[in-house]
């Protein structure tokens, strides 16, 4: 028999009912068998849970740890993991590619372990199995898609049409393939000699944002491309002409890519977080396995990885006694204009100008408040810190997180710092410059009313021999930057705050999916990716923007308001703006840093992209009924 028809004959056997039912009751006793193994390995104690061995569990460390402790368990994980991985093989035999989806992983396995023998190829064996893989549920997850919109109707045929473009054009398994060997490459340059917790937020930081940018690259140059070729070859001819009105067509377009977004994200999500609890399951830096130091104690690089980077944090920083609508700034602001203008009758006479040096006068304020003096603040400075109710009413432990610049923040350079709790503990360290920091603070220093004070001094405090205080200051005045002094504490589990993250992610590929469909319905195939493009590029760059504007000078060096430094700032501010929120949403920062994504965080920012992608979709469906595709050239 030829080998087209032996193939042939083993796709039909596989498809057969006879065939998924052994196939699955097989997967299931498998199932179970494993499952039984892990229940009596756990039970006998051959499959260790990790736990805390030489810790205090009324310790500050015992008591962080011993929250996150479950969180780093691998059996749930493992469970989890199992009954996704069933669900996946089931789908596979179901959908009648099982004996495929075992040729397929058998020649993987034949290019792919010989490489792994080998020190020199060990790394190129792991990233062709796992790419090799990762594009096997790409186009699994595709095949589900695909039979999800077989249904009738104009919407699901359009957007059926854009799941088959998505896997036939070239331009699309170009991205795809460099998505997927990227992702599967990543994990074998991390650098094993460094900490645990480096490794894990370096790999969150590239995986996540690089997979970010590729989708939303691929999301536009796909979105752009799927409508113009169709108007530039005159497809789209034999579609209006049928019953299918404009605004149904826009809306499958839309529908078929924020799929194809939704698998791709789902695939690369997948091996992140799975990648992300192998790493969590290492030793750390001082153990000698997971969770277990060498020396009996919680080590800082398993501490800080727990607490600070897989974490949902809630930040809080110090109340500013500063407000602009304080009678007496407004009076001093009122004093420096009248000072200025003695010697310069035309300063801040229009009201921008006005505003500029108010809001210049109210950061300068806001940094003096931030910066302790080693001369003329000895006694040191109060930081109230409010909002911390929450932490106090659940026993949460605090992290104190900052910095400290001074001068050009010389590397070789320390100055010393005293952190006075309320209860009068002096916390001492010696602290490098332009570096965070943190601090374990126990919750029970919060106030009833959910304050914490913290007094800080430039320098260490102590006694004398006589018993009297004193203070040994550092050379310079400090200053804690915007950021650099904040309380922040456990307000949530990491693995939902990535749930969260991975779905604002998806929101922000949705509306840019709607962006290039709407340019598109009016610009050539250059053009639309331009302004699509560049459209991206300002609204992640908003914050940046926003920042650079309030530190950009609109005057020349001698105080002369220059008109063409006003406009410029001008219209850079009202851009910034217009996408401040897509700007704040600032999911992969959050993950990385282990700042709570919350759900109102969530519900605001696709409120508010919700709304954007309706206006677009608006106006796209608007601009094709006034197209006149007919006589649409096929060119540019």
């Amino acid at each position: 028999m030829k080998l087209l028809a032996r193939l042939d004959a083993i796709d039909r056997f596989q498809k057969r009912r006879g065939f998924k039912i052994g196939a699955s009751i097989a997967l299931a006793v498998v199932a179970i068998g494993v499952a039984a193994t892990i229940a009596v390995g756990v039970s006998s104690g051959s499959l260790a849970v990790p736990t805390l061995e030489g810790v205090d569990p009324d310790s500050e460390a015992g008591r962080v740890l011993g929250r996150v402790i479950s969180g780093g368990n691998p059996i749930p994980i493992a469970i989890m993991t199992g009954i996704g991985s069933v669900a996946g093989l089931l789908a596979v035999v179901w959908l009648g590619l099982g004996l495929t989806y075992v040729g397929y992983t058998a020649a993987t396995a034949v290019v792919a372990v010989p490489l792994m023998q080998f020190e020199q190829t060990r790394a190129l064996g792991f990233i062709i199995f796992g790419a090799a893989q990762l594009g096997w549920v790409f186009l699994l997850l595709m095949r589900v898609a695909e039979l999800l919109f077989s249904g009738p109707g104009v919407i699901m045929g359009v957007a059926r049409n854009v799941l088959s473009e998505a896997v036939r054009m070239k331009i699309s398994l170009v991205f795809i393939v460099l998505l997927i060997l990227g992702l599967a490459t990543l994990p074998g340059i991390l650098d094993e000699s460094q900490p645990l917790r480096y490794r894990v937020q370096s790999f969150l930081q590239y995986a996540t944002g690089g997979t970010f940018w590729m989708l939303a690259l691929l999301t536009l140059v796909f979105g752009v491309t799927t409508m113009t070729t169709e108007q530039r070859s005159r497809v789209i001819w034999q579609t209006v002409t049928k019953p299918v009105a404009a605004w149904q067509y826009l809306l499958g377009k839309w529908i078929g890519i924020v799929v194809v977004q939704g698998v791709l994200l789902a695939v690369c999500a997948t091996a992140i977080f799975g990648f992300v609890e192998y790493l969590r399951a290492q030793p750390a830096v001082g153990e000698r396995e997971a969770y277990r130091a060498s020396e009996g104690v919680v080590t800082e690089d398993r501490l800080i990885l727990e607490t600070q980077v897989l974490a949902a944090r809630r930040s809080v920083e110090p109340e500013s006694p500063y407000s602009k609508d304080d009678p007496d700034f407004k009076r001093n602001v009122e004093q420096f204009i009248a000072n200025e203008r003695r010697a310069n009758p035309n300063f801040a006479k229009n009201p921008a100008e006005r505003q500029k040096v108010e809001d210049d006068l109210f950061k300068s304020a806001v940094q003096a408040f931030r910066s302790i003096d080693p001369v003329q603040e000895r006694l040191g400075v109060d930081f109230v810190f409010k909002g911390l109710g929450y932490a106090r009413a659940h026993n949460l432990p605090l992290t104190l997180r900052y910095r400290v610049d001074s001068g050009g923040n010389r590397p070789d350079e320390f100055f010393t710092l005293t952190i006075l709790l309320p209860d009068g503990t002096p916390v001492i360290r010696n602290t490098a410059l332009g570096i965070n920091h943190t601090i374990t603070i126990s919750p029970g220093y919060i106030s009833e009313d959910g304050e914490l004070t913290l007094r800080i001094f430039n320098g260490r405090l102590g006694m004398t021999p006589e018993g009297e205080a004193y203070i040994a200051t550092n050379p310079r005045t400090i200053t804690f930057p915007p950021g650099g002094l904040q309380i922040s504490y456990d307000a949530g589990s990491y693995r939902m705050n990535f749930l969260r993250v991975t779905a604002v992610l998806w929101l922000k590929l949705a509306f840019l999916a709607m962006l290039a469909i709407w340019a598109s319905t009016f610009l050539s195939f250059s053009v639309a990716s331009l302004v699509s493009i560049s459209v991206f590029l300002m609204a992640e760059m908003a914050g940046f923007i926003t920042k650079s504007v309030e530190l950009y000078k609109t005057t020349d060096y001698e105080g002369n308001t220059q008109i063409w430094k006003v406009v410029a700032a001008w219209v850079s501010a009202r851009v910034a703006s217009v996408f401040s929120v897509y700007a704040d949403l600032q999911p992969i920062s959050r993950l990385v840093d282990g700042r709570l994504m919350s759900w109102g965080s969530v519900i605001g920012g696709a409120s508010v992209l919700a709304i954007a992608t309706l206006v677009l979709y608006g106006l796209g469906v608007v601009t094709f009924r006034r197209r006149e595709l007919a006589i649409y050239s096929g060119h540019g």
